[in-house]
């Protein structure tokens, strides 16, 4: 942090005041000048809400989502021929997605909803 007065680097923060969650106040001083000034920061913090892929319907998930490659029916259609015995490397070259992806939906940690 620079000061204020001679622009020099040498400072030192000598308190901190929490204002709420969001704005901080900090008061330094130079080693310098010997000036004192104080700097506010103010934080964006996130809006609560559902995280994505809830279940709550305030997100969109499965094929709605606009990033989605499968449909319900290919998720379905992935699982079944998972459990009569096709490889997940089959799986992930007739479908085009990511070895990770063709893990969760036959481990149902993605998907959960179909």
């Amino acid at each position: 942090m620079r000061c204020r007065v001679c622009n020099s680097r040498n400072t030192r923060v000598t308190s901190t005041d929490l204002q709420d969650s969001t704005v901080t106040l900090r008061y330094c001083r130079c080693l310098n000048c010997k000036a004192h000034y104080k700097t506010i920061e103010k934080y964006a913090v996130p809006k609560p809400g559902p995280k994505l892929g809830s279940k709550t319907g305030t997100k969109v998930c499965g094929s709605a989502h606009p990033q989605s490659v499968l449909t319900e029916a290919d998720v379905i259609k992935m699982r079944y021929m998972h459990q009569k015995g096709i490889k997940q490397k089959e799986l992930i070259k007739i479908f085009g997605v990511s070895s990770v992806t063709v893990s969760n939906i036959c481990q149902r940690k993605a998907w959960t909803h179909v």
